[in-house]
Protein backbone atom coordinates (compact mmCIF):
# COMPACT_ATOMS: atom_id res chain seq x y z
CA UNK A 1 0.00 0.00 0.00
CA UNK A 2 1.06 3.66 -0.81
CA UNK A 3 1.80 5.67 1.58
CA UNK A 4 0.66 9.72 0.96
CA UNK A 5 4.53 10.64 0.89
CA UNK A 6 4.69 8.35 -2.51
CA UNK A 7 1.69 10.53 -4.19
CA UNK A 8 2.64 14.18 -3.33
CA UNK A 9 5.66 16.01 -4.70
CA UNK A 10 5.45 18.94 -1.54
CA UNK A 11 5.97 17.86 1.96
CA UNK A 12 8.18 18.86 4.54
CA UNK A 13 11.09 16.73 5.23
CA UNK A 14 10.65 16.00 8.95
CA UNK A 15 6.64 14.78 8.20
CA UNK A 16 8.37 12.75 5.47
CA UNK A 17 10.85 11.31 8.06
CA UNK A 18 8.21 10.52 10.75
CA UNK A 19 6.42 8.16 8.41
CA UNK A 20 8.85 6.50 7.49
CA UNK A 21 9.95 6.13 10.89
CA UNK A 22 6.61 4.93 11.95
CA UNK A 23 6.62 2.39 9.17
CA UNK A 24 9.54 1.30 10.49
CA UNK A 25 8.68 0.67 13.94
CA UNK A 26 5.00 -1.24 12.78
CA UNK A 27 7.11 -3.31 10.79
CA UNK A 28 9.28 -4.31 13.49
CA UNK A 29 6.57 -4.93 15.91
CA UNK A 30 4.77 -7.43 13.03
CA UNK A 31 7.88 -9.07 12.27
CA UNK A 32 8.25 -9.76 15.93
CA UNK A 33 4.71 -10.40 16.57
CA UNK A 34 5.32 -12.96 13.58
CA UNK A 35 8.04 -14.69 14.67
CA UNK A 36 6.61 -15.42 18.36
CA UNK A 37 3.86 -16.92 16.49
CA UNK A 38 5.29 -19.26 14.44
CA UNK A 39 4.98 -17.34 11.23
CA UNK A 40 8.47 -16.99 9.73
CA UNK A 41 7.53 -16.25 6.36
CA UNK A 42 5.11 -13.40 7.79
CA UNK A 43 8.02 -12.62 10.50
CA UNK A 44 10.87 -12.44 7.15
CA UNK A 45 8.48 -10.00 4.35
CA UNK A 46 8.40 -7.66 7.47
CA UNK A 47 12.35 -7.22 7.52
CA UNK A 48 12.31 -7.15 3.97
CA UNK A 49 9.86 -3.82 4.80
CA UNK A 50 11.93 -2.40 7.13
CA UNK A 51 15.19 -3.30 4.51
CA UNK A 52 13.19 -1.26 2.41
CA UNK A 53 12.27 1.50 4.82
CA UNK A 54 15.40 1.81 6.43
CA UNK A 55 16.72 2.27 2.49
CA UNK A 56 14.04 5.08 1.71
CA UNK A 57 15.12 6.31 5.35
CA UNK A 58 18.67 7.06 4.35
CA UNK A 59 17.51 8.51 0.76
CA UNK A 60 15.96 11.13 2.97
CA UNK A 61 19.03 11.71 4.80
CA UNK A 62 21.25 12.41 1.57
CA UNK A 63 18.80 14.44 -0.16
CA UNK A 64 18.61 11.80 -2.90
CA UNK A 65 14.75 10.58 -1.91
CA UNK A 66 11.93 11.34 -4.12
CA UNK A 67 8.10 10.46 -4.31
CA UNK A 68 7.69 7.23 -6.33
CA UNK A 69 4.28 8.46 -8.36
CA UNK A 70 3.90 12.00 -8.13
Amino acid sequence: MSRPRHLFKKQPVEQTRAEITADIKNHRKAQREAAENGQHRVAEMMREGVDEHLDELNRLNNGTWKPDHA
